[in-house]
């Protein structure tokens, strides 16, 4: 990404592409994409935000439901959208 320039959010509810195969590991999950062969490991906050691209939850929410978890006084809006960003970005969500 060039320096000042943000890139575009994905879809305002964010859900998961179809067809992933996705494990639980210890300390958050691995996601297998067979359409390019790629595997992505996603650390314990990153399979939070991945879990609930559902189709229902928009940023905000995903950011709020992350505060709830790791008990944060203010919901992490920009890290979330940042991690929303990286998932599409991988091709992980539509």
């Amino acid at each position: 990404m060039v320096p000042g320039t943000m890139a575009a959010m994905p879809s305002a509810r964010p859900s998961v592409v179809e067809g992933l195969e996705v494990e639980e590991v210890r300390d958050g999950v691995t996601v297998f994409d067979p359409a390019t062969a790629r595997v992505h490991y996603l650390n314990a906050t990153a399979a939070i935000v991945f879990s609930l691209c559902d189709g229902t939850h928009s940023a905000s929410e995903i950011a709020r439901c992350v505060a709830e978890s790791f008990e944060l006084d203010e919901p992490p809006i920009g890290e979330i959208e940042d991690c929303l960003r990286m998932l599409d970005r991988e091709r992980l969500l539509r």
